[in-house]
Formats: structure tokens, sequence, C-alpha cells
């Protein structure tokens, strides 16, 4: 099978590791998008298993589309009932076309969708499909012309993990704070601290990585219950993953906050993930916080002044940072960010100087864009001498 995976734009590369590990061919990748190919078992596996993926998508046809009959005979052309059953209602979600001859995505919408029912209405001996029951959802881009039409098997977005059912302001969603993780180079090996925890996302996502619990153990997806899903592979690879679980294993994970609400909040997620008694939670301010251990990585998402207060509550925030970084100097700092120059606000003139000679010790940073917000993941790299 044709299949792609969607993510965070910046992240792909993460993304595309994970899924070498879990052992699928892959196929290429562009901004925000990874492809791979997959028999059903190698699907259910990257299903379960991927963390840092929002969405994986199956390529249902690929024809040319220049014109609206084109597009009509097209979708009439693709095999939905291998999906969508005779109770099911399909919804053709998006539309996308770039340099292509047809561009009003409504009417594309709305030709592709009929299209694909009359089809469906043909093989099951119906004159409409019913407008209620199980949705499963495609998409259309057509570039130049070209049309490719995908089946998204997800159902709910896969940062739905099931876990987080107290958030607070503002949250880190899941795949991000996944992805935020592998690019920290943080290992389960090291302690891991987030003095901004809220509603826990980012110690709780490192827990399931420590422990080799799958993001995915807890929910469903759409390609389990399609006419030609694999409901029986789901299941083998949600059995092996719940076989692959190590408890036993040792990791240090703290999280704090200073408001007792997003505590309770990180508390419940953490139980409800199966990792509450593996993570340590507790009241503190970021500015008292101390490093509990000679080396580490702080991985944290501070509240900022497009997602919380002001602009300038957040440029007072960062700056009082930097007392933070002197302290925890011998850990690897990491923090999501919405500043290019968030390294200016904490790096004071020693470290700045540093970095201006080439030492190891400097800002790297990584742009994120997860649709409409652009964040940037600032590292700061412990010196190992």
């Amino acid at each position: 099978m044709r299949l792609s995976a969607s993510c965070a734009v910046g992240t792909e590369r993460v993304l595309s590791g994970e899924l070498e590990r879990l052992g699928v061919a892959r196929a290429g990748r562009s901004a925000g998008r990874v492809g791979f190919e997959a028999d059903s078992a190698g699907l259910a596996r990257v299903l379960v298993n991927v963390r840092t993926a929002d969405r994986v998508f199956l390529e249902a046809g690929s024809f040319p589309a220049r014109t609206f009959d084109d597009l009509f005979e097209g979708f009439k052309a693709i095999s939905w009932e291998r999906w969508v059953g005779p109770t099911d209602r399909l919804i053709l979600e998006k539309a996308k076309s770039l340099q292509s001859a047809l561009s009003a995505q409504n009417a594309i919408q709305s030709v592709g969708q009929k299209g694909a029912y009359d089809r469906l209405c043909s093989r099951y001996k119906v004159a409409r499909m019913p407008e209620t029951g199980r949705t499963v959802l495609t998409r259309v881009r057509i570039d130049r012309d070209m049309a490719t039409v995908e089946l998204d098997l997800c159902g709910e977005a896969l940062s739905r993990r099931g876990y987080r059912k107290r958030p607070t302001e503002a949250p880190l969603k899941e795949t991000v704070a996944a992805a935020v993780l592998f690019l920290s180079g943080w290992r389960r090996s090291f302690p891991l601290y987030d003095p901004f925890c809220g509603s826990g996302t980012i110690p709780v996502e490192a827990a399931l990585y420590a422990f080799d619990i799958a993001p995915g153990l807890g929910r469903g997806f759409s390609w389990e219950t399609m006419p030609d899903g694999g409901a029986r592979d789901i299941a083998l690879a949600k059995e092996q993953a719940r076989n692959a679980v190590r408890m036993d294993r040792e990791a240090l994970i703290s999280g704090s906050d200073a408001d007792s609400a997003a505590l309770e909040a990180a508390l419940a997620n953490a139980g409800l993930a199966g990792v509450g008694d593996r993570i340590r939670f507790f009241r503190a301010r970021a500015e008292e916080a101390a490093p509990f251990a000679e080396r580490g990585f702080v991985i944290t998402d501070p509240p900022y002044g497009k997602r919380l207060g002001t602009p300038a509550e957040a440029d007072e925030l960062y700056a009082s940072l930097h007392a933070f970084s002197k302290r925890f100097r011998s850990w690897d700092l990491c923090f999501v960010v919405d500043r290019e120059d968030f390294g200016s606000f904490t790096s004071g003139e020693d470290a700045r100087k540093e970095q201006a000679k080439g030492a190891e010790r400097g800002w790297k940073k990584t742009k994120i864009t997860d649709g409409a917000e652009t964040r940037w993941l600032q590292r700061f790299i412990a010196s190992r001498s």
C-alpha cells in the first residue's frame, strides 16, 4: 500500500526515523509529510506505535483531472466500497489545488463527493447514502492537473492518545511534545525535568517513551472498522505492543508548575496514561528550581505572549530564565518558545561570548510549524568536557 504520515513542519526527520525503526519502507518526504509503503501488518504497527505523526493516509487513487468530468469519473473509478460500508458516511473534507485548471475548492469537493457516492449507491443498490453513521474522511490534492485522493485511516488525530482528559490552557499537542523529546536528544538514562509542566504532556510523553508504552494502545482507528480494514492486524499490533512494555526500567522524570490546578490536571492525565506513579510532580516556581542530578535534560514549554498573557509578560519571563539557565548549567536546556531570538534573553553575556567564539555551548534552533502556529525549539547543549 502507498501511504503517508503527516506531522508538524520541521519534524519530518524525526517521523522518518520512527517509520524506519517500525520496519516500513520510506518513500520520500516533503513539508509536513513522510511517505512510506507497508502491508496490512506494517500499517497496523505504525498506527499503534508511531509517536510523532498526526495522521496516516492511504493513497486511494490518482488520475488526470483537467475538467470536472475528469474529476467525477476519477472519483467514481475508485473502489470506495473497500473502505465505506452501506451505513457509513463519506466526507470529502479537504481539497487543494496547485497550478491546475480546477481551482475552486468547494466545487472540487462537491463534484468529487458526487462521483464517489455515485459508485457507492450503485454498489449498494440504494438511491442515496446515509447522512449519519460512521464517518470516513477523505481529501484530494490536484497538482498540475493530476489528482491524488487520500483516505484518512485514523479517525481522530493520532495526537488524541486518550489520556489527556484534563487539559490546561494552551497545552502542547502530544505529537509535537513527542517530536520535541526526540529532537532534544534526550535518552531515558538521563533525568528529565519540565519546570512548566502544565497538564503534564511532556513528562507523560517522556514516560510513555521511556517504558515503551505505545501511544495507540488506548484508542481505536477508522481503518479497523472499514469493510477492507485491518481489525485483526490492529489487535495483533496492540498485543505485541502490550508485551513490549517495560515498566521495570528506571527513569527519573519530573514536572513542576506554580499552578496547583495545572498539577492536579497533570496527575490525573499521568494516571490515565498508566504512568502516574513513575513521574514526580510537585508545585514550584521555575525561578526557584534547582538541579537534582549532575546532568540531565530540561525540556519545557513555558507560557508566552501569543498563547498566554501578553508579549511583555513573556519577555519578562524569558529574561527571568537567565538565572535558571545558570543553575542548570550542566544540563541540556530545551525550550519550546515563540521567539527566534530567545537565546538573547537567557544566555547572558558570558554565554553569548562563548557562542560567538564557536564554542559547543550555544543555542541551536529548530523551527516547528503546527497548523497556524510557529514555535522554536531552542536547545542549549551542555558542555560534555
